[in-house]
């Protein structure tokens, strides 16, 4: 076992390795976004009253962000694929989306099961089997399965046509068009649905990274320009979430646009800090968090803070985002790094080297 200082612990500097730092601007965002949701629709499924006005701004802000993560997902597929090779990339993808899927859905049903008391999700040994069939109805996991999926389906449409990009596009539009006709099944319908931006990633990729394109998004004339169209988009998917998906897919791109230029402009002035930790560990965060709001809100909202909704939103988010890293960390101190990384690794290969983007 590792000794660790409670000071390296503690840390919440970003990290300083060569990444591009609007990317994790962006994921941190999100992640925000996610726990923010979370966090919301347990303390309304505790009895708690939640204000309208706070499950408005939830909803007003789902259009985009998990359509986000695929982007960023999508933008970087032809790079991995340069990098590791066919086989490594996707044994990579086994190792870090489907294997920690599969553990920790397993884990968290379990634990609903054993504390049915005290947790809002009421679980029986059936919903094992939504692991891979059910996945929406196991609260925030669905999302590295579909991403897991949506990878694999993209590698094996890549390696049928040669890597020929407007087959892509074809199956992503079709994929689009019958996904109201798999919605009853949540592991086709979330295929189906986000294929198209983990699609519109790949296609965009060169684009985002060349320098000349990053000056245009680091502008902020260019951010506030976007604002109003980033408003309305919103507006309007709060009013009319029961959309046309074609419909639905632009707004979530305006949304993903802006909060890429929004992540450039942090990137770019090294503003607010902790929201690339954040990115960093989104993936961590993602895992952990829902459990640990379980814990602590069912003793906070035993307390006076019941009747502060905003005091007690804030806090759950800030316990959540935080206490998951601090666990991550501690996890992986005791060499517990099983329980988020699978442990396959793939036959030995000569990938085509890539030049790595330059961090704006």
């Amino acid at each position: 076992m590792q000794s660790f200082t409670f000071k390296e612990l503690f840390n919440f500097k970003p990290p300083e390795a060569n990444r591009l730092g609007w990317i994790d601007y962006a994921k941190g965002i999100a992640i925000i976004l996610v726990v923010y949701r979370h966090v919301v629709f347990g303390l309304k499924g505790s009895g708690v009253v939640v204000p309208q006005w706070l499950i408005d701004g939830n909803n007003m802000f789902y259009s985009f962000r998990m359509p986000l993560f695929f982007f960023l997902s999508g933008l970087f597929f032809e790079r991995s694929i340069a990098r590791k090779g066919e086989n490594g990339f996707f044994i990579t993808r086994v190792n870090t989306l489907l294997y920690p899927y599969l553990l920790w859905a397993f884990i968290q049903i379990s634990l609903q099961i054993l504390f049915s008391s005290v947790v809002n999700a009421h679980r029986t040994g059936a919903d094992y089997l939504n692991i891979l069939i059910q996945p929406r109805h196991l609260d925030q996991l669905w999302y590295l399965f579909a991403l897991f999926n949506v990878t694999l389906l993209y590698l094996l449409v890549a390696k049928l046509f040669r890597y020929d990009k407007f087959a892509q596009v074809l199956v992503s539009l079709a994929l689009l068009a019958i996904a109201p006709l798999v919605n009853s099944i949540s592991t086709l319908y979330d295929i189906a649905l986000h294929y198209i931006f983990f699609c519109i990633g790949n296609l965009t990729a060169s684009y985002f990274f060349s320098e000349k394109t990053q000056d245009k998004l680091s502008s902020a004339y260019g951010l506030l320009i976007l604002l109003p169209v980033f408003a309305v988009c919103q507006y309007y998917f709060l009013h009319n979430q029961q959309m046309n998906l074609f419909l639905y897919t632009g707004i979530a791109l305006v949304g993903s646009l802006f909060t890429i230029m929004l992540s450039f402009q942090l990137a770019k002035y090294k503003a607010m800090p902790i929201l690339k930790t954040f990115g960093h560990y989104s993936l961590y965060i993602y895992l952990l968090h829902v459990p640990i709001v379980s814990v602590i809100r069912y003793f906070m909202i035993a307390t006076p803070l019941r009747q502060h909704i905003v005091i007690t939103l804030l806090l759950l988010i800030f316990i959540a985002i935080f206490f998951s890293i601090i666990v991550y960390r501690l996890c992986m101190r005791f060499r517990l790094g099983f329980l988020f990384t699978g442990p396959f690794t793939a036959p030995p290969s000569n990938p085509q080297t890539v030049a790595t983007p330059k961090t704006p």
